[in-house]
């Protein structure tokens, strides 16, 4: 059985592949009506959501689906019953789930314990969806991302992890531009370097502005990540040196993409006066595409 829990466990051709489908699910709607005739899709909420919530939801619709959505306290787990327990009982409604998790573990225990396919919506550590959704997103817009440079300026948090797993992957250069004591995990690194190093492309971890230059995409994030609110003054020093402002992006040499996964937080993040570059909604509205092709490519074998 296959889950969407980190893009280390999915193959470059599966990857490919889905990006592929996505491509096709956009321009030809209208084949994709009932592939999902039958399915239910659980979607099961431990943080708030929006886009990829909405992905999920009208995606499978649209694709014939139906889904049920749940948090923590529409649960049994709510008083104690066990993410092994829970796992083994919705495997037994649902064809699959797409878990929004507070810790990256209970993801993993769904994994492990449930027999469909997970989904990880997003944890504290990775964000697979959402950068799957982005290199989607830059693969039409560039029509090849072969030897090209993302630079992810912020924290080097769950979207940063992903990101530098799959890059390397569809060809990409990544530099990771991170404050001091905010960069990615070290194991996160260690695993995105030796995958890079197969493929003959480059990933950097710095506390360096200056190597944003030759950039051709500028992607950042939110400084306080949803549970972190406890830290947002203390994030807010650290982070302003690293605001994308127009003269972070002159650093760059080009005209570099600025992405961004949303929700933005302007004169956070982005300065106030920088106009947002119209594909960070396109990459909004891509994020169903890539859903739909995520849950195609695992329940068609299911």
């Amino acid at each position: 059985m296959k889950h969407f829990v980190c893009l280390e466990q999915v193959s470059a051709t599966d990857i490919l592949s889905m990006m592929e489908q996505a491509r096709i699910i956009a321009e030809c709607p209208e084949d994709f009506r009932h592939v999902l005739d039958g399915k239910v899709i659980g979607m099961f909420f431990q943080k708030p959501s929006t886009r990829m919530r909405f992905a999920f939801e009208v995606g499978a619709a649209r694709a014939g689906g139906s889904v049920s959505i749940f948090k923590t306290s529409d649960l049994q787990m709510s008083r104690g019953e066990s993410v092994p327990d829970t796992a083994r009982v919705l495997s037994g409604f649902l064809d699959a789930i797409v878990i929004r998790g507070r810790t990256h573990q209970d993801v993993e225990d769904f994994a492990q314990f449930g027999s469909i396919p997970v989904i990880n919506g997003l944890t504290a550590k990775y964000y697979p969806v959402g950068a799957l959704g982005a290199i989607y997103t830059l693969w039409r817009k560039f029509g090849s991302l072969e030897g090209r440079k993302l630079a992810f300026v912020g924290d080097g948090n769950n979207i940063a992890h992903s990101l530098m797993i799959l890059a390397p992957r569809v060809g990409l250069d990544i530099s990771v531009i991170t404050p001091e004591w905010y960069e990615p995990a070290v194991d996160v690194i260690e695993v995105a370097e030796g995958l890079a190093n197969e493929a003959g492309r480059t990933v950097t971890v710095t506390n360096d502005l200056d190597a944003v230059s030759g950039a051709d995409v500028v992607f950042t994030d939110v400084w306080t990540s949803i549970g972190m609110e406890d830290e947002a003054k203390e994030r807010q020093q650290a982070f302003m040196p690293y605001q994308v402002n127009q003269r972070l992006l002159d650093r760059t040499g080009k005209k570099p993409v600025l992405m961004h996964n949303m929700p933005v937080r302007r004169g956070e993040e982005i300065a106030a006066d920088l106009p947002l570059d119209p594909i960070i909604y396109e990459n909004a509205k891509n994020l169903m595409h890539i859903a739909t092709a995520i849950l195609i490519h695992l329940l068609k074998e299911e």
